[in-house]
């Protein structure tokens, strides 16, 4: 992207930046106004709570990674972060910006930055729409995981003194590692936000009936909107798992279009016995051992897979029948609950 197209996009996604719009962005910003809609409280109060130390001021010289799976609800609690900041009157709030790695255009179409421009944003961010500011600066990077040589410019950004606070679904150790190695001794910290289990639904409401909670749980899983949504509509509605599923797509997949997720998911789901077989797994989806292997270590680095119990979350069992319906079947209560970790 040419720097005038990424000034767009900040401009667009750092409301904050103006006067008139410090506090009342809160108010129309898709992830909070969304969350407002459907609303699990336990989940936000667990997010804020595990964020607090951020929304308490800027952290000069630090990384905190947000690690956790597609649809946990990492952007949203980013931004409780970033309404905090904004809101202190301590803290200019052209210090925040904010770089939506995943994010629409004009035409309201997905697009995604590459590592050349979370670099140059990074790097410079006057020259990429940000305005100047005395101080140091608070990049918030939204899904950075997927992004070529991310640790590199995370690391840059930290060794000039800035604040770097980032989310991602995807965190290969590998990189991780490099991180810690490429910025000062103690300055990572890697935060997690996790989808809600069966036994936690169940202290959150002990007057509920624990068999029909159990019913519930394993067709909407533990991810907040679901949980949410299901409360209010009577199931998970198509929107989010559609946004679920193309994040996950690309976290997994890369572009990739040989093995479209739904045939992936329901081919985990069909070949798990005690353990994840790779070789059973390529029969069925007629790819190599050693490609589905790149599969399975992309799904565990996605928190999506546990390599021996099974995907992490009820509602991902039910993802190829709810996105292909014609092709697929939603697996039994009984297979869901034995093979969801």
């Amino acid at each position: 992207m040419r720097n005038n197209e990424l000034a767009q996009v900040l401009r667009a996604t750092n409301p904050w930046w103006s006067r008139r719009r410090r506090a009342s962005w809160v108010l129309d910003d898709p992830e909070l106004t969304t969350r407002d809609a459907h609303e699990w409280p336990l989940a936000t109060a667990t997010a804020r709570a595990v964020l607090a130390d951020l929304a308490a001021g800027p952290r000069p010289g630090t990384v905190t990674l947000v690690v956790g799976p597609r649809g946990v609800g990492k952007t949203t609690a980013v931004k409780d972060v970033v309404a905090h900041l904004v809101a202190d009157p301590a803290v200019d709030p052209r210090r925040v910006v904010l770089v939506p790695v995943e994010h629409l255009d004009e035409d309201d179409r997905p697009r995604r930055m590459g590592g050349v421009d979370v670099a140059a944003v990074l790097r410079l961010p006057t020259r990429t729409g940000a305005p100047a500011c005395d101080g140091a600066r608070v990049l918030v990077v939204d899904e950075v995981g997927t992004v070529p040589r991310w640790p590199a410019a995370v690391a840059e950004a930290c060794r000039r003194g800035h604040q770097v606070l980032a989310t991602t679904s995807v965190l290969d150790p590998a990189d991780l590692a490099a991180l810690r190695a490429a910025t000062p001794c103690g300055a990572v910290q890697v935060l997690h936000l996790r989808p809600a289990t069966f036994a936690e639904l169940v202290t959150a409401d002990p007057a509920a009936d624990a068999a029909q909670v159990r019913a519930a749980f394993l067709r909407h899983g533990g991810l907040p909107r679901a949980i949410a949504e299901h409360r209010d509509l009577g199931d998970v509605g198509p929107a989010f798992v559609e946004r679920v599923a193309a994040g996950l797509h690309h976290d997994v997949c890369r572009g990739e279009e040989r093995c479209p997720l739904d045939r992936l998911l329901a081919a985990v789901c069909a070949t798990t016995d005690r353990f994840i077989e790779p070789a059973a797994l390529a029969t069925t989806l007629g790819l190599t051992t050693c490609e589905v292997g790149v599969l399975l270590e992309r799904l565990e680095h996605a928190h999506a897979l546990d390599p021996r119990r099974g995907l992490v979350d009820p509602l991902l069992h039910r993802l190829p029948s709810l996105l292909a319906p014609d092709r697929h079947t939603a697996p039994s209560d009984a297979h869901i609950a034995a093979f969801s970790s």
